[in-house]
């Protein structure tokens, strides 16, 4: 008899031995003498108040750990300057959470610049891992640790969307 594994949802899989099964319910981090699932984007986003209306952007994939910034203004032309919400925490971002109520456009330059490449994540969507988006080649694609700006974009005005909803 045969081992596999069975995708029963994205959280969740079923090792299957012969006609007995096991669920894997991912990695596990020590909390004290306990054990407890690891956190990710979605639980982390739905541990947020209602009526917290932020961007977050995490150094770490799966929103691990502490949030490096957030911002609730709509844009940031320059996330490594000193103005703005978001200051020096330029190409740190590696998972985010849209917590807003708006559409926001992400951007691999300053300014919202074209010359560089964007995406889109809908309001109550989540990033877990920015690098999966990458296609390696120069700065086009390579979104873990490259976003310099963002600002809220009208859906019909977007390249291109990325994330995961969170409820």
């Amino acid at each position: 008899m045969g081992t596999r594994w069975v995708l029963i949802s994205a959280a969740t899989a079923v090792l299957m031995v012969g006609g007995v099964s096991a669920t894997a319910m991912g990695p596990t981090v020590k909390a004290g003498a306990e054990t407890a699932r690891e956190k990710d984007c979605r639980a982390t986003a739905n541990s947020l108040p209602s009526s917290d209306k932020h961007i977050y952007l995490y150094t770490a994939k799966n929103c691990e750990n502490a949030h490096g910034a957030k911002d609730d203004s709509g844009e940031d032309r320059d996330h490594g300057d000193s103005e703005g919400q978001i200051q020096k925490w330029d190409n740190n971002a590696g998972s985010l959470i849209n917590h807003s109520d708006a559409t926001v456009e992400f951007y691999t330059r300053t300014n919202y610049s074209d010359k560089g490449d964007r995406f889109c994540v809908r309001p109550g969507h989540y990033v877990t891992k920015l690098y999966m988006y990458g296609d390696g080649k120069d700065e086009a694609g390579n979104w873990s640790n490259s976003i310099s700006s963002h600002r809220e974009m009208k859906p019909d005005k977007c390249k291109r969307f990325f994330g995961w909803r969170v409820k």
